[in-house]
């Protein structure tokens, strides 16, 4: 099982690339998204404990949506992604290979305790209208994890897997 890092608040004012980290994640994920590895071995090869912002976050609100951690499986067959979410998927694993900063910032505690009980209340309504709309306010949501889209684009550019950089 996974658990958040402990120091979350001094996460997010630290700038830093845990290559080693950052790489390891983007392999994994790549493994799991293709349906080579479970979701359970997966979480287990992770080591989310970073100063790079990017690792837990990107697992906490990216990867950890694409599977159910209620039974060990893979993604494939009738569990496979969806092509759209494959293509999410090789976004986040290009600013992974990056030496991009995550900029995204995270809301405030109290804010994400309100959101949690507001989304008990309203089946999770109010939580994704109020995320999607504060997060839109920081970045372009449609290249996240990227938070503009040149950023995304210059990074498109390289390629790191056809480049024999990986």
């Amino acid at each position: 099982m996974i658990t958040p890092p402990c120091e979350l608040r001094r996460w997010r004012t630290n700038n830093m690339i845990d290559r080693p980290k950052r790489d390891n994640l983007a392999h994994r994920l790549r493994l799991l998204a293709a349906g080579q590895i479970t979701n359970d071995k997966f979480e287990d090869s992770l080591d989310l404990r970073s100063e790079d912002a990017a690792i837990w976050r990107i697992y906490k609100d990216g990867a950890w949506s694409l599977y159910s951690d209620l039974k060990e499986y893979k993604l494939v067959g009738r569990d496979k992604l969806p092509k759209e979410v494959k293509r999410d998927v090789a976004r986040v694993v290009l600013f992974l290979k990056s030496d991009r900063e995550f900029e995204w910032r995270e809301p405030a505690w109290y804010i994400k305790t309100l959101m949690a009980v507001l989304g008990i209340l309203t089946i999770g309504f109010i939580p994704r209208w109020f995320y999607r709309h504060a997060w839109a306010k920081q970045g372009d949501i449609n290249v996240w994890p990227y938070l503009r889209a040149a950023d995304f684009a210059a990074d498109l550019e390289k390629q790191p897997y056809l480049s024999g950089k990986s």
